[in-house]
């Protein structure tokens, strides 16, 4: 499952990839400043109201994969390693 920020607060937030086994659950605040869009595939939006809980998990008929990779390292750091993920690069000097 692949979870998206879009228009992120900060530039660290990048996508995560999460195991079929992860459920997520987003609760709007009753005191939120607004109400808030959501996307879903990028295609079918709602508005969800203060007060609202969107709950996400694997859909029953997922799309297979090839995986090459050994799944029994750890899911997270092979993530952060392979997309650098929080890492500030040195630049060369022009």
């Amino acid at each position: 499952m692949l979870f998206t920020p879009i228009c992120p607060y900060s530039l660290s937030f990048k996508p995560v990839i999460l195991p079929d086994s992860a459920r997520l659950e987003l609760n709007i605040p009753d005191d939120g400043r607004s109400n808030v869009w959501v996307s879903f595939d990028g295609k079918r939006q709602q508005q969800l109201l203060r007060g609202d809980s969107l709950h996400i998990s694997m859909s029953e008929h997922p799309l297979p994969t090839v995986n090459k990779s050994d799944q029994t390292g750890n899911w997270f750091r092979s993530l952060i390693r392979c997309l650098n993920w929080n890492e500030r690069l040195d630049e060369k000097a022009l």
